[in-house]
């Protein structure tokens, strides 16, 4: 656990200084995973590591096409699954989009825009139908005021899933 808050926590110091999260410690993380599945299963766990390391790929490449969520997100994703395996993947997923929607609103509300970006997403979700074709979703020209670090949303979900996992 102290391995997997202590990268999430450089992560997150990362993700607010420059937007990004660092493939090298990215691939730190999934090479713990690695040694920690093999270790644990045996052959077996290379498998089961490959298969939860995928899992966010698979469900959140389209919310990264439209840049709705960022790839360091996904591969923090990734690197729990590969280091905790299916079940704590799945309850950080859920508690961590439950807390980017608190910190989202809250956002929302302080910056007093929450009408304005709702009607952002009507028009976004129109273009989308009318074009019949995923776009890129527009953050507008204060873009501090519209995006959050969502690698924040995660920390604190993989924390609140470890108290209720473990």
């Amino acid at each position: 656990m102290f391995i997997t808050l202590t990268l999430l926590s450089v992560a997150v110091v990362m993700d607010i200084q420059s937007f990004r999260v660092s493939n090298r410690l990215i691939v730190s993380g999934l090479i713990s995973g690695l040694f920690l599945q093999v270790l644990e299963e045996g052959v077996k766990g290379l498998g089961v590591f490959i298969l939860n390391v995928s899992i966010p790929i698979i469900l959140f490449y389209l919310l990264f096409l439209i840049r709705a969520l960022g790839a360091g997100d996904i591969k923090l994703f990734s690197m729990i699954g590969g280091i905790w395996g299916f079940h704590v993947l799945i309850l950080t997923i859920v508690l961590s989009f439950l807390v980017g929607a608190g910190i989202s609103l809250c956002k929302l509300l302080y910056h007093r825009n929450l009408i304005s970006r709702l009607w952002v997403f009507k028009d976004y979700i129109c273009q989308v139908i009318i074009s019949g074709r995923l776009l890129k979703y527009p953050k507008g020209s204060q873009k501090e005021k519209h995006v959050i670090h969502f690698s924040i949303a995660i920390l604190i979900g993989y924390a609140i899933a470890m108290e209720v996992a473990y």
